[in-house]
């Protein structure tokens, strides 16, 4: 009898809890679900079966050791409800729309070692729900709204750190705490406006990624060059000029660099002794040439150059590059022949290649992995004047029957034209705008079909003289222009010209109206000409 009670008592213990966890953590489960509106998460939960099966949930000897919802549709207030999961390690809430101030609640979660708050909508100063949690080795909490009262005070008491975020909090100093940190491996600073105490970073001798973009950094700073041990450097975002002291020399590690969007119109010098990297950021700048410094990377395997000032041939020393895998070269004014020996991820989109370019490498037959070459654009940029109540053409070059026409009006409201030309015979004060042209074309290869459409750069049509009596008035040309440059004017008496590189420096003046730029290097100039009615600014490209 006793032997039949006992088995009774243990099968009671054994199979009486229906879930892997207790009913009081499966209920702060499913007290998060519904705050955070869980019927419309990206993946739901199904409540009727084992929490160990829900998203984002690890257990770990029955309790909830891991909530990792990143980026799930999540909406509402900060989840109180984990305060009833006193095993939880790592938290991951980011990159969903959670608003209002983290709760003090999350203050009992003694064993937690990762949070990660990143990118909601979350306010006030956390320092209080978050201090108290002294183990933590991963505190992410950028691109929130909070404001900090003492953000020394908060990192002190995380000697632990190995992961710290504070993108866009409003410092505009390297706080001295950081320099305490000497554990960390990974620090995001970037959408700040840090100008001051970068020393603070000198001690970080282990850290491997390094975020500073969107800080309006004029130049790189010296203490980055210290940091040996550094895989991943993002500068990006910010008004960083070529600066041939860039202390990069020492960063022998370094395997990304992400230089894109600020103002460099070269490479800095010292990113030839970069020899391990791997990835090569310099989009939305101005570079025009210097590719011959990049031979020397040869564990290069991605490279974005997109948006630049790169004009002319494709820039084949690139290609010496034997373990190059992806280039991206959009938004150039690159033409001619693309080389056969392009990397199996090429990206050509809006530069000037012809139709017939394109089909010329096309017809090779080259195995791509992804080649995107359309749209391309052509022309340059023009103005067409006109006065209420005339006619006006707005033009573009391309012709023929082997092109269907499409013109935008104020760049992209579809209009009825689908003609070579825009013609308007009555021009209307909400005629002066700016206007594209779309020329689509498509033909069957042998191996597939070419489709491409050839954007024309915009045409305004502008409120004043006829068009051929201002075009009469000052020209320069050519453009582009390899040997001499020449001003036409029928009225004009040309007092000085000025020619500048696009960081304003002046490079020439001249009295000619024939001005000799052989000697100019290839790139993007700006030229100022004085005349009797001031001074009348263009640009134009040297070859």
């Amino acid at each position: 009898m006793k032997k039949t009670l006992f088995f009774l008592l243990l099968s009671s213990l054994c199979f009486g809890q229906k879930w892997s966890i207790s009913f009081a953590e499966r209920a702060s489960l499913v007290s998060l679900y519904n705050a955070t509106s869980g019927e419309t998460w990206s993946t739901v939960w199904d409540l009727e079966k084992d929490p160990k099966y829900w998203y984002g949930i690890k257990i770990k000897n029955g309790s909830v050791s891991e909530i990792n919802l990143r980026g799930n549709a999540l909406k509402g207030n900060f989840p109180v409800a984990v305060a009833g999961l006193p095993k939880l390690q790592k938290l991951d809430l980011s990159s969903n729309q959670l608003t209002g101030e983290v709760s003090t609640a999350t203050s009992g979660l003694s064993n937690l070692v990762r949070l990660d708050l990143s990118n909601n909508r979350f306010s006030g100063d956390p320092t209080a729900a978050i201090l108290p949690l002294s183990q933590l080795q991963e505190i992410s909490l950028g691109n929130n709204t909070f404001v900090f009262a003492d953000i020394e005070t908060f990192l002190q008491n995380f000697p632990q750190l190995q992961v710290l975020d504070l993108a866009h909090i409003g410092l505009n100093a390297i706080p001295q705490k950081i320099s305490t940190l000497t554990k960390l491996e990974f620090l995001n600073l970037s959408n700040n406006s840090i100008t001051q105490n970068f020393n603070h970073l000198s001690t970080l001798i282990i850290l491997k990624e390094l975020n500073l973009s969107g800080n309006q950094l004029t130049k790189i700073p010296t203490e980055v060059g210290m940091l040996a041990q550094l895989r991943t450097l993002d500068l990006s975002n910010n008004v960083i000029s070529p600066n041939f002291t860039a202390p990069l020399a020492q960063l022998k590690n370094l395997e990304w660099l992400n230089l894109s969007a600020n103002q460099m119109t070269n490479f800095p010098t010292q990113l030839s002794q970069l020899t391990a990297l791997i990835h090569l950021k310099f989009s939305d700048n101005q570079i025009s040439g210097g590719f011959e410094s990049l031979i020397g990377l040869q564990n290069l395997e991605q490279i974005y150059l997109d948006n630049n000032l790169i004009f002319g041939a494709f820039p084949s020393s690139i290609l010496q590059l034997k373990k190059l895998q992806m280039l991206s070269l959009n938004g150039n004014q690159l033409s001619g022949e693309i080389p056969e020996t392009v990397p199996a991820l090429t990206f050509i989109d809006n530069n000037r290649f012809s139709k017939q370019d394109l089909k010329n490498f096309l017809v090779t037959e080259k195995s791509m992995a992804d080649f995107t070459y359309s749209p391309q654009r052509y022309d340059e940029p023009k103005t067409v004047f006109a006065s209420l109540g005339s006619a006006a053409t707005l033009p573009q070059t391309l012709s023929g029957d082997e092109y269907q026409y499409t013109w935008f009006k104020n760049l992209d409201q579809k209009t009825p034209v689908t003609t070579e030309s825009f013609y308007i015979s009555n021009v209307e004060t909400e005629d002066f705008t700016d206007y594209t042209c779309e020329t689509y074309s498509f033909e069957v290869l042998p191996k597939e079909l070419m489709e491409v459409s050839l954007f024309r750069e915009p045409v305004t049509l502008a409120q004043g003289l006829g068009t051929a009596e201002v075009k009469s008035d000052l020209i320069v040309y050519p453009n582009p222009a390899k040997d001499f440059l020449h001003i036409k004017t029928s009225k004009l008496d040309i007092e000085k010209v000025f020619i500048f590189d696009l960081s304003g420096k002046l490079i020439m003046t001249e009295n000619s109206k024939t001005i000799d730029v052989n000697h100019l290097p290839s790139a993007t100039y700006i030229i100022s000409i004085k005349t009797s009615e001031g001074l009348k600014t263009f640009k134009f490209i040297k070859q």
